[in-house]
C-alpha cells in the first residue's frame, strides 16, 4: 500500500538551513521503510503475528496516530468523549499496524529509495520516495511530516504525490459515523483491521 530512501534537497544560499530541517524527516521516513525491507525479507518466517510485533514499535514512533485518527474523523471528533477518542485511536493505531503487516509480507528485489525533501511553507516537510518494483512502474509516496514536540511524525501520505491517505479515510469515516455514530466506526475499523488480517493468510 505504501512505499520509499536518501537526498535531502539543498537551496542556494539556503542549504545548510534546509538540509538540517529535512534531515530529521528524512531520517524518520527511512528508519520506516527500513523496517518495512526487513518485514519483507523475513515475511513467511515471521509470519503475521510476527510482522505485526515488528512493525508496531516503528509505526508508533515514525507515525502521528493521534493526529492521523483525530483528522480522519473530521469535524465529529469535537463531539467525541475522551474515552470514544481513545477506542478510535486504538482501532486507527491497530488497523494501520495490519494493514503494513499484510501488505509488506515478502520480498521479491523491492527497493525502497528516498526522492527528496522540502519544506511546503505551512509547517510540514514533504519527504518524496519511491518504491521501485522489479517487473513495474515504480509506486510514488510522499509523506507529509509535522513536528510533534521535538520530533518529527508522519500525518498524511500522498500515493502518487497527489491521492491523500487522510481524505481517502474522511470519507469512509464520515460515512460510517453518519450511519451510526461512533459504535459503527469502530466496527468499520475493526472490519478493516479483520480483512487484513484475512488478507495476509
Amino acid at each position: 500500500m505504501f512505499r520509499g530512501l536518501v537526498i535531502v534537497l539543498c537551496l542556494m544560499g539556503l542549504g545548510a538551513v534546509q538540509a538540517s530541517a529535512a534531515d530529521a524527516p528524512t531520517a524518520a521516513v527511512e528508519r520506516f521503510h527500513g523496517a518495512l525491507a526487513a518485514n519483507m525479507k523475513d515475511g513467511k518466517a515471521l509470519g503475521f503475528e510476527g510482522r505485526k510485533r515488528r512493525l508496531d514499535p516503528i509505526i508508533r514512533e515514525v507515525f502521528d496516530l493521534p493526529a492521523m485518527a483525530r483528522v480522519s474523523t473530521g469535524a465529529a471528533w469535537l463531539k467525541l468523549s475522551e474515552e470514544d477518542r481513545g477506542r478510535v485511536i486504538a482501532a486507527f493505531t491497530d488497523w494501520t499496524v495490519a494493514t503494513y503487516a499484510a501488505n509488506f509480507k515478502e520480498w521479491d528485489g523491492e527497493a525502497f529509495v528516498t526522492k527528496g525533501a522540502k519544506d511546503d511553507g505551512k509547517g510540514n516537510v514533504m519527504v518524496e520516495t519511491a518504491l521501485n518494483l522489479k517487473a513495474a512502474a515504480p509506486v510514488l509516496f510522499t509523506y507529509r511530516m509535522r513536528q510533534a514536540g521535538d520530533t518529527p511524525k508522519v500525518v498524511d501520505i500522498f500515493l502518487e504525490g497527489s491521492i491523500s491517505q487522510m481524505a481517502m479515510h474522511r470519507s469512509q469515516f464520515a460515512a460510517a459515523l453518519t450511519a451510526g455514530g461512533v459504535e459503527n466506526l469502530l466496527k468499520h475499523m475493526h472490519d478493516l483491521t479483520a480483512k487484513a488480517t484475512k488478507d495476509a493468510a
